[in-house]
């Protein structure tokens, strides 16, 4: 199923990020103007438009295209869709919106983190006319007709990340801000998990507790997570992000100085292994996770070097 309907307009595309289901998420919101959320990587360009025929929709029928940050599993396709949807105005964080005008160095950065199998990851990345690209400060808002959304800038994941409130579900579309839920379809455990993502190169684990205290604070009901599906009630995804940086933050305080990638692998799986324990989920193995954990090494590991250089 690549579809899901959640009530008032609102519609989840699996995406197959990764040539799986369950991983990742776009949004769309039917109103009298109709917009996308997220659009994934290149690679999930068929996915994106396969969805949205489903939805009896296609890319000519879009007004808006939102991302909410520019990681490639959730706006390395935003070129493509871009291209083909003539009448579609694009909105990003007023740090992204350049990288989706230019993408030669986010192009670069992601060579960086993901080396030979960025290609075969993600796909290529497509320019966007700097016409077509609004910059949406905090708090701004969009009106789709029935539904209202509202931008808030949410840094912590990433310093251009920005979330969306929509006042009609009192829903927020969270990116990679309130943590990834990893549902049975994409781990084959048979329960639900959530841990916050720590991936480079913009990590700060205290800049994240207050983006997750200003959300919080919203009294939001439910959580559209891109990774994957809907928390609801919406406290539950804030715990469990909360929760996961404090962790994190105490395994920071734990590691020698200097710690090499494999030391800080072998100690966040740990940490994910005995809170699953915790929670009554004892398993053989957190593999399913490998691909985040590993990327969440990356963003530990940079944060760390930033903090000593005293750049953050």
């Amino acid at each position: 199923m690549s579809i899901i309907d959640y009530g008032q307009g609102i519609y989840a595309i699996d995406l197959f990020e990764e040539g799986k289901p369950f991983r990742s998420s776009a949004y769309v919101i039917k109103d009298d103007q109709t917009a996308l959320i997220e659009t994934g990587s290149a690679r999930s360009h068929e996915a994106l438009l396969q969805g949205l025929k489903e939805l009896d929709l296609s890319p000519v029928d879009l007004d808006h295209i939102i991302v909410t940050h520019v990681h490639l599993d959730h706006a390395g396709g935003a070129g493509q869709m871009m291209q083909k949807s003539p009448h579609a105005l694009l909105h990003a964080h007023p740090r992204a919106a350049r990288h989706l005008i230019d993408p030669s160095k986010l192009d670069q950065g992601a060579r960086a983190v993901y080396g030979d199998h960025m290609d075969e990851m993600f796909g290529a990345l497509v320019a966007v006319d700097a016409s077509r690209v609004i910059i949406e400060d905090d708090e701004g808002t969009l009106n789709l007709g029935e539904h209202t959304l509202s931008f808030y800038h949410t840094p912590g994941h990433a310093k251009h990340h920005m979330c969306i409130v929509d006042d009609v579900t009192q829903g927020i579309f969270s990116g990679d801000m309130i943590g990834i839920r990893y549902v049975p379809g994409y781990t084959g455990w048979d329960f639900d998990y959530g841990f916050p993502t720590t991936s480079p190169v913009d990590f700060d684990p205290d800049v994240m507790l207050q983006s997750l205290e200003r959300l919080e604070a919203l009294g939001a009901h439910r959580i559209y997570h891109t990774h994957f599906g809907v928390t609801e009630p919406a406290q539950e995804a804030f715990d469990f992000s909360r929760k996961g940086v404090h962790y994190i933050n105490e395994l920071i305080k734990q590691l020698p100085e200097n710690p090499s990638y494999e030391l800080v692998y072998r100690a966040l799986s740990e940490i994910i292994a005995q809170d699953l324990k915790r929670l009554g989920h004892p398993v053989n193995n957190v593999d399913p996770l490998a691909l985040d954990i590993m990327l969440d090494s990356q963003g530990i590991l940079v944060y760390i070097q930033k903090k000593k250089a005293g750049k953050l």
